[in-house]
């Protein structure tokens, strides 16, 4: 059993140590990226830590010498394909509130704003399939199939009318709340339909 706490040494704290200086690297002058890119070695420490402190035998000593190691083992890697995934696409230092949300205000009629919305749903390239709509209320949910970045979309339309105006807000979430990684595949649809209502109307691009 001596051999366990050098093992963990070796799994753990060294990935976890290249894994803060690669962060602090690339966080530099972001506070965000930098918190975003450190929460998971935290994380793993904290519990890798505790384990320590466990007698043992326990169940704490168990996770913190055995199971901890190896989920870290298996998580960093992916956690770090989906930052990388941020970083190509520019938007690695964006709250993921924000990058997976557009309001754009379209200079045309509401009848004509809503249907775009719905064209635009069955014209890119997301395979959403509409749940349902209420040009009423100005409301249309989509959801999209199943891709090798995750396991589908929800995306939402709230549609209201603003002066001359129609105000367009978009937001895309994973179907699975769980999903925490997405690999900017939530930014990638929003991004879709926003392209699709810029090349067909005028409009202003807010938050």
């Amino acid at each position: 059993m001596a051999e366990w706490p050098i093992l963990g040494m070796l799994v753990v704290t060294v990935p976890l140590t290249l894994f803060g200086i690669y962060c602090l690297k690339r966080g530099k002058d972001n506070v965000y990226s930098l918190k975003a890119d450190l929460l998971p070695m935290l994380i793993i420490s904290l519990f890798f830590g505790l384990g320590k402190l466990a007698p043992p035998g326990s169940i704490g000593y168990y996770w913190g010498w055995t199971a901890v190691p190896i989920l870290a083992f298996v998580f960093l890697p992916i956690y770090l394909l989906h930052r990388r995934a941020l970083r190509k696409m520019g938007i690695v230092n964006i709250p993921r509130g924000e990058r997976n949300r557009k309001i754009i205000e379209l200079q045309c009629s509401y009848n004509e704003a809503f249907n775009l919305c719905v064209s635009a749903l069955n014209s890119v390239r997301i395979g959403a399939r509409i749940l349902g709509m209420d040009k009423s209320s100005g409301f249309i949910v989509a959801k999209t199939g199943l891709t090798m970045k995750s396991w589908g979309e929800v995306i939402t339309f709230s549609i209201r009318e603003v002066n001359d105006r129609v105000r367009i807000e978009v937001m895309s979430k994973s179907q699975i709340r769980l999903q925490l990684l997405d690999y900017g595949k939530n930014y990638e649809n929003v991004k879709k339909i926003v392209d699709f209502l810029k090349n067909k109307t005028r409009l202003k691009i807010g938050m």
